[in-house]
């Protein structure tokens, strides 16, 4: 069984050039911007270390729908560094409505449909009242952007 989570990659491509010292600058086509030099093998080894890592936050932003972070301070941006969504599922217009509507396929109230009383508590439609500090006060507030 892996460990592995889903954005994080199995396999990273490395592109490796000799500079006219004789050193190395390591580099990889999804994380555009980022590129480290390398002269001994010690540097080596913790400059591929710091490759993996590099790579699975732009492999994360990728499956976040988002341009890796560096990618900004290039002016050419090769394909595989693009997001590959335009959103996180959860924030698409269509996963809202089908919430609205799970809501209401339970019984769940609104949270527009929450009054806000005057020492802090809410109260429910059917008028059942919940102290500010509580879980259900907390995710009403937050539903509603306050």
């Amino acid at each position: 069984m892996s460990s592995r989570r889903p954005h994080e990659p199995e396999i990273m491509q490395l592109l490796v050039r000799r500079t006219p010292d004789g050193g190395l600058v390591l580099s990889t086509p999804l994380t555009p911007g980022w590129a480290v030099p390398a002269r001994t093998p010690a540097e080596l080894a913790q400059r591929i270390e710091q490759a993996w890592l590099e790579y699975a936050c732009a492999a994360y932003a990728r499956v976040r729908g988002v341009c890796y972070d560096l990618a900004e301070t290039e002016e050419e941006i090769p394909p595989e560094a693009f997001a590959v969504g335009r959103e996180h599922p959860a924030e698409a217009p269509d996963e809202i409505d089908r919430a609205r509507r799970r809501r209401a396929q339970r019984g769940i109230h609104q949270p527009e449909e929450w009054v806000e009383l005057s020492d802090g508590r809410w109260m429910s439609p059917s008028g059942q009242k919940y102290g500010p500090q509580t879980l259900v006060a907390s995710r009403v507030r937050r539903a509603r952007g306050g």
